[in-house]
């Protein structure tokens, strides 16, 4: 995740895209500084993963104020910055996938309760899903039996 970091920051200097290159080196930045607070010199996927979210909300939460505020400057450029975030994020599964994962795993673990279904889906599909929906088509899934 880094290196394609690293990598997608030459072709925004060429390209002189500045919105873009000040995104890139931002995230660039919170993973340097996730690693050295975790004294590691290369965080996981999935530790990378989740700093692409939590940049992701920011600017989210961010849009919505700028929305409220009617800054349309503002707004036009976080909606980029959530775009290139989103581009290095991996494909997040749909309902019908998460489903289809759950069911899997209540069929190799008959007692399959929430919390062992949200570790498998914590542990092999890190940054994937979003929680809250993933909870609720769990709950729904279990709960049906």
């Amino acid at each position: 995740m880094k290196a394609k970091l690293k990598e997608a920051l030459k072709p925004a200097m060429k390209a002189k895209d500045r919105v873009r290159l000040d995104t890139i080196r931002g995230i660039l930045s919170e993973i340097q500084y996730e690693e050295m607070q975790r004294s590691v010199t290369d965080l996981t996927e999935s530790d990378c993963t989740l700093i692409l979210h939590r940049e992701l909300k920011k600017r989210q939460e961010s849009l919505q104020f700028a929305e409220q505020a009617n800054r349309e400057d503002s707004k036009t450029t976080l909606l980029l910055e959530i775009s290139i975030i989103e581009s290095f994020l991996p494909v997040q599964l749909n309902a019908q996938e998460l489903e289809r994962i759950i069911l899997e795993v209540k069929s190799s673990t008959p007692d399959a309760a929430l919390n062992t279904v949200m570790k498998h889906l914590k542990e092999n599909y890190a940054g994937q899903y979003d929680g809250k929906s993933a909870s609720e088509i769990a709950k729904m899934v279990l709960g049906g039996s």
